[in-house]
């Protein structure tokens, strides 16, 4: 059994009661908070449109030169939003498939500021068995609802453009308002959460809830590191990179949108970057490879940032090295656990406990990267990305390890502590007297 770790003199947690809200004596009916979400998830898409809209038409109006007219533009723009929605855009032939994982982020990001405005306007009139009814019938399906019928218009907007998705996008826009419900109404703790969700968590193991938070911070974690090996390479990389953006002759607007075009594959970036400190390496055109044993980019198309990936080379053994990185961050995940719960003991638990963590940790990253992978054009640049299985091997057992690593020292230092407590002497306590004059 594990139990959340309090600080030495900390007051107990308040009971159930004392936080529970005052609701008012108002019920909002099944069919308002309906109402309400559909409204939410509608607002929700425009939102993330905007996004990719915006920038579509100042790239039109910086190109004076093109021969497209502004709805040209903007049916660009929306094709771009359902290709960070994780569909797949084409046109003239060619298939765009790869997702920016950034941009699909920020989505995620508007849908969550929806879901929770959405959330604090309705909770507060409803009892706690309500909320659950209305989560399930009301908030979660209206919200998708609204959200994908935004992304039926939008997608008839593309109709003889110059791109366009598929007609199965519509529904696989559902995965943005998808990812913002869970992110807002699927927490362990949290009173906003309805009963159904909280239940799922006490099914399971007491430690269940606080490891649920350390994966997603794991995620984190990764991620992070993953954007520190690109930025590395791209400030290494910036003088050739400049003078590649400088063969573009682009005016200040027309430059601008083309650096944008490629921070929002930062995320992709970073996911090929983890790949590479895993082992498996990545691919940016067919036929090549780049990881810790060589690199082998092959001929790449003429966009600047790619100036930063390395020239042919084959890497001494030593270079594997790299693999200690997701080792150490799945150390630091099991530190975490450590430090959030108590075990009293239960070693199988506390195991348990810190391999579950890091097993959502590498599960949320994975899913991010298979996201990423996908074509950006054809023949060479059909299929972009990392090899998943391989990289899914490698990333769980290199976090495993560190967990292991972590939980091994933690319970050798600890059985040399508890037996230098018994063994060593007493320090007086009866075993010594004195003489009374």
């Amino acid at each position: 059994m594990a139990r959340p770790r309090t600080e030495p003199g900390a007051s107990p947690l308040p009971t159930a009661t004392s936080t529970t809200p005052t609701h008012t004596t108002h019920t909002s009916t099944l069919g308002g908070v309906l109402y309400a979400a559909l409204r939410a998830g509608a607002l929700a898409a425009v939102g993330t449109w905007s996004v990719t809209l915006l920038p579509a038409l100042i790239g039109w109006v910086g190109a004076p030169e093109s021969s497209l007219g502004w709805f040209s533009a903007v049916q660009v723009g929306t094709a771009i939003w359902f290709l960070g929605h994780g569909q797949s855009i084409g046109g003239s032939g060619v298939t765009v498939s790869v997702t920016p994982i950034l941009l699909l982020l920020l989505f995620v990001l508007i849908g969550v500021r929806w879901v929770r405005r959405l959330v604090a306007v309705e909770r507060g009139r409803l009892s706690t068995a309500a909320w659950s009814r209305a989560v399930r019938w009301a908030v979660a399906p209206g919200f998708v609802v609204g959200y994908v019928s935004v992304a039926a218009l939008l997608a008839l907007l593309t109709l003889g453009g110059p791109v366009g998705p598929g007609v199965a996008a519509v529904l696989g826009a559902g995965l943005v308002p998808l990812c913002a419900l869970g992110f807002v109404l699927v927490r362990p703790d949290d009173e906003d959460s309805p009963a159904f969700v909280r239940t799922w968590f006490r099914r399971g193991p007491t430690w269940l809830p606080s490891v649920w938070r350390v994966g997603w911070r794991g995620a984190g974690a990764l991620g992070l590191v993953g954007l520190a090996i690109v930025a590395m390479r791209v400030l290494g990389s910036l003088r050739d990179i400049v003078a590649v953006q400088g063969e573009y002759g682009a005016n200040l607007v027309a430059g601008v949108v083309i650096v944008g075009a490629q921070l929002i594959l930062l995320g992709n970036a970073a996911a090929w970057g983890l790949s590479f400190l895993a082992g498996p390496g990545f691919q940016l055109a067919v036929g090549g490879l780049v990881s810790p044993a060589a690199a082998h980019p092959g001929l790449m198309p003429l966009v600047p940032v790619l100036a930063a990936l390395p020239d042919e080379a084959d890497y001494p053994a030593a270079m594997f090295a790299v693999v200690a990185f997701p080792v150490v961050v799945g150390l630091v995940v099991a530190r975490w656990v450590d430090a959030e719960l108590e075990f009293f003991g239960n070693t199988r638990a506390r195991a348990t406990a810190m391999v579950t963590a890091v097993a959502l940790s590498a599960a949320v990253v994975i899913a991010a990267t298979w996201l990423g992978n996908g074509s950006i054009g054809v023949e060479r640049l059909s299929a972009v990305g990392v090899a998943v299985p391989a990289f899914a091997g490698s990333l769980t057992a290199e976090l495993v390890l560190g967990a292991l690593l972590w939980l091994g020292a933690r319970l050798w230092a600890e059985r040399g502590v508890a037996r230098m407590t018994v063994e060593r002497p007493a320090d007086g306590g009866g075993s010594s007297t004195s003489d009374e004059p």
